[in-house]
């Protein structure tokens, strides 16, 4: 079987640029299986938009799609049906995996699990993972909840939100720490699931982005 010929096709916007080593509309699993059945078809087409960078060893699957002026950094692998809003940034390594969803001016790092969901202007630097409670049901048998990371949070390097969590707008996720429990909006998070509103948070690091945040909440 000639794989190359299932590929999907690639619709690239004006003036986009694509780097070397890139795969773009790589077959999703279910249908390299139908075609090892000896069935045919056509995958979603890959669209990037006006003014895209793609840099190298990038591989995008079908059925992704891109906004304009977004950005893809080395060795980002995304999987099928994807979309990501304008003028988001995928970091050097990323690992997104099918059907996520990302806003508008995101950024993008780490582990993303399937169908996960990233607001505006929300930059994930950690990983966001399924619980993966129930192995006995095979690799496709479950299709559990996926964390949902509201506009404008922040998860930090080596952070972990596990499950069917929310993160709340304007929350952030310190690097090292581990949430399994909805975080609400303007909070901050440390070690495991330890929650404290930014109004109460005394640490120095982070009080210009806390007054960056208030001034957006009076705009």
């Amino acid at each position: 079987m000639n794989l190359q010929s299932l590929y999907a096709p690639v619709r690239l916007g004006e003036a986009a640029v694509v780097g070397e080593h890139c795969v773009f509309g790589y077959p999703k699993e279910a249908r390299i299986r139908a075609a090892q059945r000896g069935e045919s078809s056509i995958g979603d087409p890959v669209v990037m938009g006006d003014r895209c960078l793609v840099f190298n060893h990038v591989i995008v699957h079908e059925g992704t799609r891109f906004g304009i002026d977004c950005v893809v950094e080395d060795r980002a692998r995304i999987g099928y049906g994807c979309r990501f809003g304008d003028r988001t940034r995928v970091v050097h390594g990323a690992y997104i995996c099918d059907r996520v969803q990302v806003g508008q001016d995101a950024c993008v790092a780490g582990f993303i699990c399937d169908a996960t969901v990233i607001g505006d202007r929300a930059t994930v630097m950690g990983d966001l993972v399924h619980e993966y409670s129930r192995p006995d049901l095979g690799w496709w048998g479950v299709d559990e909840a996926p964390p949902v990371i509201a506009a404008d949070s922040i998860v930090g390097f080596g952070a972990r939100v596990v499950g069917g969590v929310a993160v709340g707008p304007r929350s952030y996720v310190a690097a090292g720490a581990v949430v399994t429990k909805d975080v609400p909006p303007e909070h901050v998070v440390t070690g495991l699931n330890r929650h404290t509103p930014i109004e109460k948070w005394s640490g120095r690091r982070l009080s210009a982005l806390i007054a960056h945040w208030s001034g957006q909440s009076r705009a």
